[in-house]
């Protein structure tokens, strides 16, 4: 899927009898620009966390524990755009781009974490 204000795409799943391995993104990766801090959030069940914006900020997420529905829109007064993101099952990693409104919300019964790695440091 390939929007204007977001794109998402699928995980490499490299299988491994030991444990799978899950690679979300390299600098070689066409979603990477730079790095300047990448963090966890938890979001419980049945709770939205957003609106949020960001002017200049560039994100990449994805869910490594859990389902979490993403709703994306370019204008606060659009009807969003739904991505979801579930660990294992639908891994996937999805770019924000700046100026985008973008919430989530848990969709599964027990708490979710994301990964955000933004391009800027955030004090």
């Amino acid at each position: 899927m390939s929007k204007s204000f977001f794109k998402t795409e699928k995980i490499k799943i490299i299988k491994n009898s030991k444990g799978n391995l899950y690679k979300m993104l390299s600098k070689k990766h066409n979603f990477f620009k730079k790095f300047g801090e990448i963090y966890f959030s938890e979001v419980h069940p049945k709770k939205f966390k957003g609106w949020k914006y960001h002017e200049k900020r560039t994100q990449i997420i994805t869910v490594v524990n859990g389902k979490v529905r993403f709703f994306l829109k370019k204008k606060i007064t659009n009807k969003p755009k739904v991505v979801d993101i579930g660990f294992p099952n639908k891994m996937k990693i999805l770019k924000i781009e700046p100026k985008t409104y973008y919430s989530f919300k848990c969709s599964s019964k027990k708490k979710s974490v994301i990964i955000n790695l933004i391009d800027e440091i955030v004090e």
